[in-house]
């Protein structure tokens, strides 16, 4: 089984995820406020990670924050669990800019070292064909430290399939 920590790891995204994600994303930004997903995935054993879907957790938002409370996260842990999956990315939206906040740092739900966390820019309004190019990809360094990934970073790493 590949390591989810493995800082190489490659991510096979289905079209139909991230255009499931950046609706919620872009219905939350309606109400003003941010919102997050989570991409449960499989690791495959040789170095990449298949995302399997769109998972919405219940969530408290508003316009600068979310957070998943302490029950869904313990649900949202035994549903992957279930089905040996695993959570290594995490997107969520801001209302302008996108960048990794002290708030984002202290809510994120992935935790683990090399975990990925994504951040679009006004809450999700552009066309889902543009999300890697608004997309910030972030990597869990140590603790609380996110590193911003390089375009080629993302470029080598990111994979869109499907229709």
């Amino acid at each position: 089984m590949s390591d989810i920590g493995n800082p190489n790891l490659i991510y096979s995204i289905p079209r139909a995820v991230i255009v499931q994600s950046l609706a919620f994303l872009r219905s939350q930004g309606t109400r003003g406020h941010e919102g997050v997903v989570l991409w449960p995935a499989m690791l495959n054993g040789s170095g990449r990670c298949d995302v399997r879907e769109c998972l919405v957790p219940q969530q408290v938002t508003g316009r600068y924050f979310y957070r998943i409370p302490d029950s869904e996260t313990f649900r949202v842990i035994e549903y992957v669990a279930d089905r040996n999956w695993v959570v290594p990315i995490q997107l969520h939206s801001h209302p302008e800019e996108a960048f990794h906040s002290p708030a984002d740092d202290e809510c994120a739900f992935v935790q683990h070292r090399n975990g990925i966390s994504i951040v679009v820019p006004d809450f999700a309004a552009f066309p889902d064909l543009l999300f890697l190019d608004k997309a910030i990809v972030y990597a869990l360094v140590k603790g609380d430290e996110w590193r911003e990934l390089t375009r080629s970073e993302v470029e080598r790493r990111f994979f869109i399939v499907g229709g």
